[in-house]
């Protein structure tokens, strides 16, 4: 290798700054320093150029290296190669500190100069290389030879038949093939021109002071420990690319004169990829299966991955999964990739059992707070009303998920859940629990997040039924309604001593008839005398004070009904160790008849308030609940 060699070059302009007024004579010019210093490097024949730059709060290597062209990925990775070479000390070139010294490639690319050995072209839509060294006049039998080299001085053509539109490459010419001479000295950079119209004439400058020649460019320098984060340096380690690298190839190991092909031929699909791409997306995770990534490795060498083939799946707290479904990543690549990025793990899912299997995998290298097995102690919801949901894995991505409500279930279900399970479902939705159903075919090796509608069959959230505290006409009139008992207001009814000695008119405030029975109100507006006179005649007096309280009135209507209750504790309702769910109910339980040809009514009675979604999952499930 022959050293690299400083070429210090500077310009000296003196300028006026514009303005309304013109500057005094007299008056001392602003100067203007434009200095720019430029290292070239020869290396096995080739000639690189690095300038200096001092890296700005902010920037970025990628911000760095498209000042000068505009970058691509493949650019980007020819690039960071020569930028590691030339700054072996920068152990993470993601992570550039501002008031850092580096040499970076220089917009003075050598393949943008003619060098009678190349000739730069621009791929044009529709163009071949073959169309293109026939418009040359390359005879068939030596096209072999310049296809090869084409590849060989052009790192982004991996494949001869695959030229993208827009990009120059380097094209061999006849002096190309002749013996090589032996590489000469560095040549110094011209400095850019400047248009001098608007600025007084060149001021004579003396020589910059010499500067010691920058150290020697190793042809292979491997990065230090912690370039586990190299995406920050670009946008993102996904970069979009039209084209595949290869047609057959997925995993491409570069690094070397030529770029070395680990050749793996994809299955025709990839089990289980449509629902693993549902869940971790509806998780809120980022799915990646787009483009292609660049993982430079310690050998010097970059692994560059088609991520159609092996998506990546990008989680919130900064891991980063690499799929491989079919066992298609060596393993030395594998665990070279594991050890040089520490937040990408690579999964493979090539001898993975089923579904859960899989999940399970993926899951392990998620970095979440908490991944919890939730079959033998699930998630229960609710005291009087508890309902317990059994899930696969239980999720808590970060250590305040419990207090943000950010708690994910994972849960499979059947292809078609029954009724009630899509009520424990929307159940848990609208308390804030995410659950995440899936359903799984193992014939076809995929499966499908489950849908649940929004709003139950029955219409909706049942209103509150709430028992009156106090007595008196409202706690009579709730309890004639829940019982479905009719009741008459505004009767008159005639009554009479005995033997008719006198007639008596009473407008009673109710007036009802159950199990046989009339039943006359009393709020307390009638006098002892009156009540008895109505017994004598064939009437009930109910008694409904405000001094008695509505579940003491809904009680004594319960009995005059003949209606029993039954007090249960955490009784199931529905569900089972089988269902994947169950519920159970603590309270007094009671049956009325239901309309005519109708289906039972079931009711409940608690003693606590109940929120708006337990009342409507049992409303899905037929359960009238009541608080009392």
């Amino acid at each position: 290798m022959i050293p690299a060699r400083l070429l210090p070059v500077a310009l000296l302009l003196a300028a006026m700054l514009p303005g309304t007024a013109a500057a005094q004579e007299g008056e001392d010019l602003p100067r203007i320093f434009l200095e720019k210093k430029v290292y070239s490097e020869t290396a096995g024949g080739k000639q690189s150029f690095f300038e200096t730059h001092t890296v700005e709060k902010g920037e970025t290597l990628w911000k760095i290296l498209r000042r000068n062209e505009p970058l691509t990925p493949d650019r980007y990775a020819e690039h960071l190669k020569e930028f590691r070479r030339a700054n072996p000390k920068v152990a993470d070139p993601s992570r550039l500190r501002p008031g850092q010294q580096l040499l970076v490639p220089s917009g003075a690319r050598p393949e943008e100069r003619d060098d009678g050995r190349t000739v730069g072209y621009t791929v044009k839509r529709g163009d071949s290389l073959s169309k293109i060294l026939f418009s040359r006049g390359v005879p068939r039998p030596q096209r072999k030879k310049y296809l090869d080299t084409i590849q060989e001085i052009n790192p982004s053509v991996t494949d001869v038949n695959r030229i993208i539109a827009g990009k120059t490459l380097r094209l061999p010419m006849e002096g190309y093939f002749a013996k090589a001479k032996p590489p000469a000295e560095p040549e110094k950079i011209a400095p850019p021109e400047v248009e001098l119209a608007a600025f007084p004439p060149l001021v004579e400058v003396p020589p910059a002071p010499d500067v010691p020649p920058a150290p020697a460019l190793t042809r292979e320098v491997a990065p230090g420990p912690g370039q586990d984060a190299l995406a920050a340096g670009k946008p993102e380690a996904e970069l979009l690319v039209p084209k595949p690298v290869s047609p057959t190839a997925s995993v491409v190991e570069t690094g070397k004169a030529k770029p070395s092909e680990e050749v793996v031929i994809p299955p025709a699909r990839s089990p289980y990829r449509g629902l693993l791409s549902d869940l971790f997306l509806a998780i809120g995770e980022k799915w990646v299966d787009r483009g292609t990534m660049y993982l430079p490795l310690l050998s010097g060498g970059d692994v560059v991955l088609q991520l159609s083939d092996f998506p990546v799946v990008r989680f919130s707290g900064g891991a980063e999964a690499l799929i491989d479904f079919h066992g298609g990543i060596p393993p030395r690549v594998a665990d070279a990739i594991s050890a040089q990025w520490k937040s990408i793990q690579v999964v493979s899912l090539a001898d993975a059992g089923g579904v859960g299997d899989r999940i399970d995998r993926i899951l392990r290298v998620s970095g979440y707070h908490s991944v919890k097995e939730g079959i033998s102690r699930p998630v229960v919801m609710g005291e009087t009303v508890s309902v317990a949901l059994p899930a696969r894995w239980v999720i808590q991505r970060a250590e305040d998920s419990l207090l943000s409500g950010d708690l994910i279930l994972l849960k499979e279900v059947p292809e078609k859940p029954d009724p009630e399970l899509l009520a424990v479902l929307r159940y848990a939705r609208r308390l804030g629990l995410r659950v995440l159903p899936y359903a799984d075919d193992p014939k076809a090796m995929e499966g499908f997040l489950v849908g649940v509608e929004e709003e139950a069959s029955t219409g909706g959230i049942p209103v509150a039924l709430v028992v009156p505290k106090m007595g008196g006409l409202p706690a009579v009139d709730f309890g004639l309604s829940l019982l479905g008992i009719a009741a008459k207001t505004g009767e008159r009814l005639r009554v009479g001593g005995e033997g008719d000695s006198f007639r008596l008119v009473v407008s009673p405030e109710r007036l009802f008839e159950v199990g046989g029975k009339k039943y006359v109100v009393d709020t307390g507006k009638m006098s002892p005398a009156v009540r008895s006179i109505l017994r004598e005649s064939g009437y009930s007096v109910f008694l409904a004070g405000k001094d008695a309280s509505g579940r003491e009135i809904f009680r004594r209507l319960m009995k005059a009904a003949g209606v029993g209750s039954e007090d249960r504790k955490e009784y199931l309702l529905t569900g089972g160790a089988t269902s994947g769910y169950e519920v159970r109910v603590t309270g007094a339980f009671l049956s009325l008849p239901g309309p005519a040809g109708g289906a039972e009514r079931r009711i409940v009675l608690v003693g606590r308030k109940i929120h708006s979604a337990t009342r409507a999952l049992l409303g899905d499930m037929g359960v009238e609940i009541v608080e009392w």
